[in-house]
């Protein structure tokens, strides 16, 4: 027999069938739970939305470190993710021989020119081999043949601070964008042969600058609003999500024009980084690599090696400014005196000057958010085993301010590694670990010996200019960190050549 129902009827059917399976699901997702036992807030059992609007907003870490402090060691943030604070788990994170790879859903749209590239693979054994392919050029051997550039490039930076205090009526000199200018214009002419140079050149790595630091927000974007990376979506969006995709498209073609460049100029030269990626063959694809895969590395190279090294080498200056750091210029200029200024190996093997960088890698990594893991089988940390499913991670902003380790976690107190302890040393995580670590790490300690020997040697006075404000130094987390004002006005003044 047919029973009329009404449109209305029929809508409050289906929308009370709707609640009863909600809550259906509500009530299975409490009880059944695999990650009920992880402490947690409650909204992380049924949705990760709160954490991925802070990432919108810069400040994941931050929340972050919230949650730790308040839940503890092992927090859920999500339906089946798991952030960790304890450094005695990184090993058994990120050193893992099987049951661990890389989570694909944050990997994945990490990708430059829509081939897989030595950050994101996710195959151990493809990435075994693009990293043995890639790694002859970074060995410390092969980055001493660099050190003429990269000497070059360190004194072009001291001339430029002055210049601009100088011309400026405040006497200060944007030290944030200057570093960014010297570790970009470093890793393009040790990478791929290409120098800026004639009466543009300034403004012309000023503008490829621009477009990578415009670029950076598009990876975030990517990882929470996967839809913003296909067929240009995100170039079409407005306001700053637009932009940053934007800018990432004029990067791309500015990365094809320098790997065409060099291809047509430089390939065959053994010291540039791009050298073995152009002439050899990779093993898991057995060919040599395409053109297109060509560019992807390149401005890999470029994002990893220009933004993290030019940002610690900027909070290396923010805190030897600060007044009550001043003295530490006048220590380093004492413990540049000694070796000579074309040779790095006494600054590389200086305890101060070391210290100096390592505080400021604790207190200001570059690389701060988090790198996910995906557990493939369940894995036991403390009390709690996580089950096959997981998404796990750590950050190292977290970690370096754990007050066990590093008492007064956030202080600049760079004495502390005069006398390190085996936990302050293996929890100092700047480079990650493991087989995935950052395969530049040598190049990006070059550097920094060299700015810090150059600057220091030509007798450089830096102090903090009354313009800057308290929150301008306040990082941004767009995966790799940014001051939130985008500059560090410093005034720049000279107390004699050493």
């Amino acid at each position: 027999m047919y029973v009329y129902c009404s449109p209305r009827y029929r809508l409050c059917i289906v929308w009370e069938t709707h609640l009863i399976l909600l809550n259906h699901k509500f009530l299975l997702r409490l009880l059944f739970d695999p990650w009920r036992h992880i402490p947690g807030p409650f909204l992380a059992k049924f949705t990760g939305v709160m954490l991925r609007l802070e990432s919108m907003r810069g400040r994941r870490v931050y929340e972050l470190d919230r949650l730790h402090a308040r839940y503890g060691p092992i927090v859920r943030v999500g339906p089946d993710e798991v952030s960790i604070s304890d450094w005695r788990h990184l090993r058994t994170i990120y050193q893992a021989k099987s049951g661990v790879i890389k989570d694909a859903r944050f990997y994945d749209p990490i990708r430059m020119f829509g081939q897989h590239n030595i950050f994101q693979m996710i195959d151990p054994a493809e990435h075994a081999a693009r990293r043995k392919l890639s790694s002859s050029p970074y060995s410390l051997q092969s980055i001493a043949q660099l050190d003429p550039i990269i000497q070059k490039q360190s004194q072009i930076l001291v001339s430029r601070l002055l210049a601009q205090a100088s011309a400026s009526a405040s006497g200060t000199a944007d030290a944030y964008m200057l570093c960014g200018l010297y570790s970009l214009e470093v890793i393009c002419q040790a990478g791929f042969a290409k120098e800026f140079t004639g009466p543009t050149a300034t403004d012309d790595t000023r503008h490829l600058l621009d477009l990578i630091d415009g670029s950076a927000a598009a990876f975030m974007y990517s990882a929470s609003i996967p839809f913003a990376s296909i067929h240009g979506v995100g170039s079409r969006l407005p306001g700053p999500i637009g932009a940053s995709y934007r800018a990432f498209a004029d990067w791309q073609q500015a990365s094809r024009d320098m790997v065409d460049h060099f291809l047509q100029h430089s390939s065959e030269e053994t010291k540039y980084l791009l050298n073995p990626l152009s002439q050899s063959t990779d093993r898991f694809l057995n060919r040599k690599l395409a053109h297109n895969e060509l560019v992807e590395e390149a401005m890999t190279y470029v994002f990893a090696g220009s933004g993290t090294t030019s940002t610690t080498l900027t909070y290396i200056l923010y805190e030897i400014s600060k007044p009550n750091h001043r003295y530490v210029q006048d220590r380093l200029r004492q413990e540049v005196r000694g070796p000579q200024e074309g040779d790095i190996t006494g600054l590389r093997n200086n305890d101060y000057v070391n210290a100096v960088i390592k505080e400021t890698m604790r207190l200001h990594p570059t690389i701060i958010s988090t790198l996910p893991r995906l557990l493939t089988e369940s894995m036991q940390l403390d009390n709690l085993c996580l089950p096959t499913g997981t998404i796990v991670g750590m950050q190292n902003w977290v970690h370096h301010r754990n007050p066990a380790v590093f008492p007064s976690p956030e202080s600049f107190v760079l004495h502390r590694w005069l006398d390190a302890t085996v936990e302050m040393e293996s929890s100092l995580t700047p480079f990650g670990i493991g087989r995935r670590n950052c395969i530049g790490q040598n190049l990006a300690w070059q550097e920094l010996y060299w700015a810090i020997g150059s600057l220091m040697r030509a007798g450089v006075e830096l102090e903090l200019g009354v313009e800057m404000g308290n929150w301008e130094m306040e990082k941004i987390d767009r995966f790799n960190i940014a001051p939130r004002g985008k500059r560090l006005m410093l005034a720049v003044t000279k107390c004699g050549k050493i």
